[in-house]
């Protein structure tokens, strides 16, 4: 073994390597864009819980004669169908998402219904670490 470790991996052993780093590199870069469109789709949500607000808001101006029991049943219906309307919509984005060149369908999402998101770049690929200072570390090697 110290004979092996002296010499270096052998060929096989490094190219073994590189394919598990590359296969967690590009799983990593799957989950990152999908986690890119997050702000997306909770602003998304938020808008959609802003309308039922306001909707049932004038509703009750609109009928004041309704209980308090019936105003819930309403306000627990109306937001179940939101949920239902927007739950396959959200799920079908966030698996868009994860595919390279995904952060378009949260763009596309944004501009539909005029979401007002924090914009962040697009995420494709790994930047190379490039090392600028080559002195090394106080103490010895890294």
């Amino acid at each position: 073994m110290a004979t092996t470790l002296a010499g270096g991996p052998a060929p096989a052993q490094s190219a073994a390597v590189e394919r598990i780093v590359a296969a967690e590199v590009e799983s990593f870069l799957t989950w990152l864009r999908g986690a890119d469109v997050a702000p997306t789709v909770a602003a998304l949500r938020g808008r959609a819980e802003d309308v039922v607000t306001a909707e049932l808001r004038r509703l009750g101006q609109r009928r004041p004669d309704l209980s308090d029991d019936q105003r819930a049943e309403v306000a627990r219906t109306v937001h179940r169908v939101v949920q239902r309307l927007l739950h396959q919509p959200t799920v079908r984005v966030r698996q868009l998402a994860a595919e390279p060149g995904g952060d378009q369908y949260a763009a596309l999402l944004r501009e539909l219904f005029d979401l007002q998101v924090p914009q962040t770049s697009p995420v494709d690929t790994v930047p190379d670490v490039v090392e600028t200072d080559p002195t090394p570390y106080p103490g010895g090697e890294r």
